[in-house]
């Protein structure tokens, strides 16, 4: 009975439980394929950095900024160059944890992708983005429709479905993404009634 009780609390030790599983302790080690950008010493100086309330500032392998802005438990952003971030969420999946990276381009116009992989970094899937016509406001607001008002809401579609450029943002309090259909590129009529009769779509992964 010793003997089993010795080899439980040795595994109880050996594996540690999903509480205790910390964002820093993920970014440390991840693998370069997943943040190319960073070199393992990057990623250690900025942990370092900003646990010391010091700037997290480095240069990337390409001698540019990278800038950790924020680091919980749970949660990290960190810049990783003047046109793109990095967002990393640890999400509890039933008995299984999930790292959800979100990587988001900047320019001219913002575009994310989001994929989750398990504590181990092997990739699991890519998260599927919201179709566009689920951007749409409720349909109960659009009761004063005019035939001219439905067609510029069906132009909005089309135009987005030919440059379905969409930005992401990683909740740091749930789980939850919250998804933006980018309108920069629509031409100024469209974008004028787009950015009135669409809005941000907020879901879990």
């Amino acid at each position: 009975m010793r003997k089993i009780l010795l080899l439980s609390f040795l595994f109880l030790v050996a594996v540690p439980s999903v509480a205790q599983v910390r964002m820093k302790d993920v970014f440390a080690q991840l693998p370069d394929s997943v943040l190319t950008l960073m070199t393992r010493n990057n990623r250690l100086d900025c942990i370092d950095f900003i646990e010391n309330n010091m700037n997290a500032r480095v240069k990337n392998r390409f001698n540019d900024q990278v800038v950790l802005e924020a680091l919980t438990e749970d949660y990290l952003y960190v810049r990783t160059s003047e046109s793109s971030f990095v967002e990393m969420k640890l999400m509890p999946q039933g008995s299984d944890t999930l790292i959800c990276v979100n990587r988001t381009y900047l320019g001219p116009v913002e575009d994310s992708d989001v994929r989750l992989y398990g504590l181990d970094w092997r990739f699991v899937r890519i998260v599927a983005r919201p179709d566009v016509k689920e951007f749409l406001k409720s349909q109960d607001a659009f009761q004063s429709w005019t035939s001219e008002m439905a067609d510029t809401m069906q132009m909005i579609c089309s135009e987005a479905d030919f440059l379905p450029l969409i930005k992401a943002s990683l909740s740091q309090d749930d789980t939850t993404i919250s998804w933006t259909l980018q309108t920069k590129e629509f031409n100024k009529e469209t974008k004028k009634v787009a950015d009135k009769y669409l809005q941000p779509v907020t879901r879990k992964p």
